[in-house]
């Protein structure tokens, strides 16, 4: 499953927002990321996500840059995606486009690249993005059937909790 999600200069549009192929450029035109990769990551973390053309910009209706998520293919486990990060720009939050960014997201993998199962990684400290994955139906995994470790953008791993939704 080395292919990406999405074919290159491709917009998939899910209700009020659309996603795209996150490339270097639209990271260096988004300010504000850097304060949103803290405390756990870096811009350079991110780097490796987008030249593997596994991250997307996520922009409003009227295609306006309005966040940013990566995924990973076969990881935690064959068959499986996970989404280590996603964010929207602290202007834009609490409208619900993160929420229905990350849906899209998840309907695009399962989709085009067949995941039955779509995980979240959340490192510890970050209490809102788990509120986040809870709305969305994603349920906690206790720590007998979480895949240990927690993976991030980086391969250092981190404690933290694993939320999954599985296929239907």
């Amino acid at each position: 499953m080395n292919q990406p999600a999405l074919h290159p200069d491709e917009t998939v549009e899910s209700g009020r927002v659309r996603l795209s192929r996150l490339g270097l450029e639209d990271v260096a035109s988004l300010p504000w990321l850097e304060g949103a990769l803290r405390p756990d990551w870096r811009l350079d973390d991110l780097r490796p996500h987008v030249e593997a053309r596994r991250a997307v910009l996520i922009s409003d209706a009227a295609g306006l840059p309005v966040g940013a998520a990566c995924y990973v293919l076969d990881a935690p486990e064959p068959g499986s995606a996970s989404v280590p990060f996603i964010a929207i720009e602290p202007a834009r939050r609490f409208r619900g486009l993160g929420g229905e960014a990350a849906l899209a997201l998840e309907r695009l993998l399962r989709e085009r690249r067949g995941v039955r199962r779509v995980f979240a990684p959340v490192p510890d400290g970050r209490g809102l993005a788990v509120y986040f994955w809870l709305r969305l139906g994603y349920r906690p995994l206790i720590a007998a059937e979480a895949p240990w470790p927690l993976a991030g953008l980086t391969a250092e791993p981190r404690p933290g909790i694993w939320l999954l939704r599985d296929g239907s």
